[in-house]
């Protein structure tokens, strides 16, 4: 690098900035304010269209290209959601009460065909008879 243009890095690095806060590059640019107008005109375009065809334009696209649906939904959601899918079971349930009843009601079944076509308390009777039955202690004989 010459020296000539060493010095002159060294004067701009020592000023700055080549303007002052508050100072423009370009005194007849655009008017302060343009930009803001324009996009709050933009917008409120958009809003009004929406309020008249948006829906319909939805319906439409759900309708005729449901995989360009399902993306455009896909992008209104954030990236950084976290989903979680969590089944609930009957009576609140956790899994292992879940499958253990499932298993009580196959092993009722089996043994009492019939038993969607009885009174519930005569199932439950019968479950309670066979419970008792299995738990009896048997009696020796001398």
């Amino acid at each position: 690098m010459s020296d000539e243009r060493a010095g002159k890095n060294m004067v701009i690095e020592k000023r700055g900035h080549r303007w002052q806060p508050g100072q423009s590059g370009n005194p007849s640019g655009r008017p302060l304010g343009t930009r803001n107008k324009f996009s709050e005109a933009f917008v409120s375009d958009i809003a009004a269209v929406w309020q008249n065809c948006g829906r319909g334009i939805l319906e439409q696209m759900a309708q005729d290209e449901p995989a360009r649906f399902a993306e455009l939904c896909g992008r209104l959601i954030p990236r950084d959601v976290s989903l979680t899918i969590s089944e609930r079971l009957p009576g609140g349930l956790d899994a292992d009460d879940w499958q253990l009843t499932m298993e009580v009601l196959q092993a009722i079944r089996q043994a009492l065909p019939d038993a969607s076509d009885r009174k519930p308390g005569e199932v439950l009777s019968f479950v309670l008879d066979a419970i008792r039955a299995h738990n009896a202690k048997a009696i020796e004989s001398k």
